[in-house]
């Protein structure tokens, strides 16, 4: 376990160090940022006024709507970036020096995979603490102690599901080239695949259910489920339920696939689920061959 640690430690430093990673992993937050901060963010606000009136609490609902987006991007790329760390440990050789030590490669493997969790974790709490400020100053209040746990365990969940799917690709990588191809891939289409920079209810219903499927679209609507409770009790306090709904269907509150819509159960089970298969196809990878 010391020896774990200090791996960790290791790695850990070593990915704040580099400071084009730390930079990369946050990009595709900084451009969400700047896309609502220039006009999608007063877009919305001017379709949702036109649609329910000058309602209060509007802004803090597209704020919250907002930073539930950013956080969980933030969950996809900061352990995506952190991985960096193994790909340039390969590329340099370093890794061949652990080898020639007495650390056990499971230990080894696991370091750079529990390394992503912690950085990531850290990270994106510190996102959440700026998305609370940023929501407070749109009117909006800060999480009851219940929303700020529901939070943490959803933050974690989707952190180790999409670690665990980018540790089992990264072993298939071999230079800081491919995996930085493999960044700008994800970093482009996250915000696509969790209907962050389009809402997907103004999509086709094709495209819905395709988008529907990818783990990012359960991720963001549970976490958007906790983070705008209080902004939607507000803004549809005395509203109908029909209202309610076609407001969740073109944001992105209800997932379907089909005709089936998807509960918040199913919707964390199917998270965990893609956790746990990526994790135990790196367990059997690393079985058949070197880190």
């Amino acid at each position: 376990m010391i020896v774990l640690f200090h791996l960790i430690k290791r790695n850990t430093l070593m990915y704040l160090r580099d400071k084009a990673s730390v930079f990369f992993s946050f990009l595709s937050v900084i451009i969400i940022i700047l896309m609502y901060v220039l006009f999608l963010g007063k877009m919305q606000s001017d379709n949702l006024l036109s649609a329910f009136g000058n309602i209060e609490g509007i802004d803090w609902l597209v704020s919250s709507w907002i930073m539930a987006g950013i956080v969980t991007v933030s969950t996809v790329t900061v352990p995506l970036g952190s991985l960096a760390t193994l790909i340039n440990d390969r590329y340099q050789g370093k890794i061949n020096d652990f080898y020639s030590s007495p650390i056990n490669r499971n230990i080894l493997a696991l370091s750079y995979l529990m390394s992503s969790w912690v950085i990531a974790f850290f990270m994106v709490m510190l996102n959440m603490v700026l998305g609370q400020i940023y929501v407070l100053m749109n009117g909006g209040e800060l999480f009851t102690l219940l929303q700020l746990f529901k939070m943490v365990g959803l933050i974690l969940v989707s952190i180790m599901s999409f670690s665990s799917f980018f540790f089992f690709l990264s072993m298939y990588m071999r230079t800081p080239n491919s995996f930085g191809l493999l960044s700008t891939l994800v970093g482009t289409f996250v915000g696509f695949l969790g209907g962050i920079y389009i809402p997907i209810g103004v999509l086709g219903n094709t495209v819905q259910s395709v988008m529907n499927v990818f783990p990012t679209a359960h991720s963001v609507t549970l976490i958007r489920r906790v983070y705008m409770e209080g902004a939607i009790s507000k803004v549809f306090d005395g509203a109908t339920q029909e209202a309610y709904d076609s407001y969740a269907n073109i944001y992105g509150l209800n997932v379907y696939v089909g005709n089936h819509e998807f509960t918040s159960f199913e919707m964390f089970l199917s998270l965990f689920l893609f956790g746990a298969v990526f994790y135990i196809l790196s367990v059997w990878k690393l079985s058949k061959s070197k880190l």
